[in-house]
């Protein structure tokens, strides 16, 4: 089997990486399709997220805290008839013991009847997978926002 990995030379088996490519394309399908249990359900119950959308981007929010805030997200995007489409390109996927460390970068757009379509935000995202069952879940992910930069204040901003 032809080993599929990052510059480091770490690698993940080209059955694995297909697998784990098919498990975002799923994940941020739900996204675009406004399913957002779907979505949250790839999030283990002690999952983490650290981005300046929610929090200072420093500090790890739990799913318990980041569950109701995306729920609300979503409804206003559904309330304003938004839809947002997830661009998602440069994988790696680098095996930690029974965990394997996700880089990839995306673009977030939204479109609406109004406006039309715009880019949201870019972003670098680094997710701690770990295999359960059949599938993956994310036990903690790391969103770098292009816009809102390492040093940058806090804005009132969707979260991708």
């Amino acid at each position: 089997m032809t080993p599929v990995g990052s510059h480091r030379g770490n690698t993940v088996s080209l059955d694995t990486y297909y697998e784990l490519r098919r498990f975002y394309l799923d994940q941020l399908d739900a996204r675009d399709r406004g399913d957002t249990q779907v979505w949250l359900d790839v999030f283990d119950d002690d999952a983490t997220i650290t981005t300046k959308v929610i929090g200072d981007g420093s500090t790890p929010v739990k799913k318990s805290d980041f569950v109701p805030q995306v729920w609300k997200l979503d409804a206003s995007f559904h309330e304003k008839g938004i839809q947002r489409r997830h661009c998602v390109q440069s994988f790696t996927f680098t095996p930690r013991g029974d965990l394997v460390v996700s880089r990839f970068y995306g673009l977030f757009l939204v479109i609406d009847a109004e406006r039309g379509s715009c880019l949201q935000s870019a972003a670098m995202i680094s997710d701690v997978l770990r295999r359960h069952g059949t599938t993956w879940r994310v036990m903690s992910r790391e969103i770098e926002r292009d816009d809102l930069g390492r040093n940058a204040a806090r804005q009132n901003v969707p979260l991708g």
